[in-house]
């Protein structure tokens, strides 16, 4: 392992990837790691993200790891979209060959990612300047993500890219503990890249 533990990331889309990578980054510093993170697949949804990590592991495999670096630790980050985070959990789980990939961790935004920049209505709270919103408690397509772009719009914040441009500063902001709480999905997410982060800077490949 390199100085700096390396991480490759598959997820969704660049909401994904400014969350995780917001997360990762966190977490490293509490850890008092630094760590490269490198975003291998982060557009075009869940099916292209789960293709190019097959495809890359296909090709790991018949080259036998030869011309392919390795990377520290391996997260995939796909919404459950309404079929229950631990269920699509296990599915994920399936597709990482952990003969290459030993440390793994997953996330799974239930029921997407955009509910997660709620888990700590305090964050909402010190970023945004206005309250935080009830949480639907519901399951519809785009009832999230409308909701974090109308919070912040409301809030009388611009957004120039999409809402999700504010992930990074509610992960800054949020009380993980306090998150997690309210957003199991979130809990596991964080308990399992600290948990693997450690274990990949004392077991390293």
């Amino acid at each position: 392992m390199a100085d700096r533990p390396s991480i490759v990331l598959y997820c969704e889309d660049s909401g994904h990837e400014q969350f995780a990578r917001a997360l990762l980054g966190r977490v490293a510093r509490e850890l008092g790691v630094r760590v490269d993170i490198r975003t291998a697949s982060g557009r075009g949804g869940h099916g292209l993200a789960l293709t190019e990590l097959r495809a890359w592991q296909r090709a790991i495999a018949g080259a036998g790891g030869i011309r392919f670096e390795i990377p520290d630790l391996l997260v995939l980050m796909i919404d459950a979209n309404c079929n229950g985070w631990a269920a699509v959990r296990r599915e994920l789980e399936d597709v990482v060959d952990q003969r290459i990939f030993p440390h793994c961790a997953i996330g799974c935004p239930d029921p997407h990612v955009e509910r997660w920049c709620f888990a700590d209505p305090q964050a909402i709270q010190k970023v945004l300047a206005v309250a935080a919103p009830a949480d639907p408690g519901k399951c519809e397509r785009q009832l999230y993500k409308n909701l974090l772009r109308q919070t912040i719009l409301g809030a009388g914040q611009p957004i120039l890219t999409t809402a999700m441009e504010y992930a990074p500063d509610l992960v800054a902001a949020m009380d993980l503990f306090r998150a997690g709480r309210n957003q199991p999905s979130l809990r596991h997410f964080v308990d399992e890249v600290r948990s693997k982060l450690q274990r990949a800077l004392s077991h390293p490949l």
